[in-house]
């Protein structure tokens, strides 16, 4: 009789303290985001016809909206299921937005998303899970802000042409080959998109890709960047026929981006963005 006592007053002992091992969660602080003018760009891979891309859209947005003014954005609809659904009005591929999809492989799938054109610890610049991009956002803008792009940039609705002017000023010296990549997007487009099973027939579109005023890989910029030299570059483009009567200029960004051009290293040093018009 005392053994049998002894059992179930150990019995229950052992369930008190499996009872009293519930996982405590632990808040993590925010990381410490430097108050700088240091601006990161995310570049997505997306397509229309993704059942899975409005989940990356919407990462996006949330990091859009979480650092304001330090985050551009690029939504590159390039070949891989960005073909237009049955129900969509326009089509959002382009060279450029093909040649860079290509570009950046090997990826696994879509929504990807580049962070500075940063890799991982496996060499892979895509990262296919949006739930990590903010993390590697906030890694980014914790770096040095150590190069200022100052655009000016005006459009002419009469000749459709865009005229833009920019000043580079590293902020120390950098040892290097730099190339410069310059992107025209646009946003609010209602349009179809693949939503899971369904067809949302009134997407709202986002920093969608329509071209760029340099090549797909960027333009030669310079090499060995000197502190406080002051670097100029001017840029003409003319917006086709066909583009002129679907782009629409009020809903337009540049995006400018500053990025090494060696063989292992594509990383960008400073993005600048503004709207076509103000």
């Amino acid at each position: 009789m005392a053994k049998k006592y002894i059992f179930l007053t150990s019995a229950f002992v052992w369930m008190i303290f499996l009872g009293g091992c519930d996982e405590i969660p632990v808040k993590l602080a925010d990381p410490v985001i430097p108050d700088s003018e240091r601006v990161v760009i995310i570049e997505e891979l997306s397509g229309v016809s993704c059942p899975n891309c409005p989940k990356g859209n919407t990462s996006v947005d949330n990091i859009l909206a979480k650092f304001q003014g330090r985050v551009a954005a690029v939504s590159i609809h390039g070949d891989f299921l960005s073909k237009p659904t049955a129900k969509s009005k326009f089509d959002f591929r382009n060279q450029k937005a093909k040649d860079l999809e290509n570009w950046f492989k090997p990826w696994f799938g879509k929504p990807s998303a580049s962070i500075n054109r940063v890799p991982d610890e496996n060499d892979i610049l895509m990262n296919s899970i949006p739930d990590l991009w903010q993390a590697a956002v906030e890694k980014e803008l914790q770096k040095p802000h150590i190069l200022n792009i100052f655009p000016e940039v005006k459009f002419n609705s009469d000749s459709k042409t865009i005229d833009l002017n920019i000043a580079v000023i590293p902020l120390e010296s950098i040892k290097g080959n730099f190339n410069i990549s310059i992107f025209l997007t646009e946003s609010e487009i209602i349009d179809a998109q693949t939503n899971g099973a369904d067809i949302e027939n009134n997407y709202n579109h986002k920093h969608v890709l329509r071209d760029m005023m340099t090549n797909f890989d960027g333009d030669f910029f310079g090499n060995d960047l000197n502190k406080n030299e002051i670097l100029r570059k001017t840029y003409s483009y003319s917006v086709s026929p066909a583009a002129s009567t679907l782009w629409k200029p009020a809903n337009m960004e540049v995006v400018i981006i500053i990025h090494h051009n060696e063989p292992k290293d594509e990383s960008v040093i400073q993005t600048s963005y503004l709207k076509l018009i103000k």
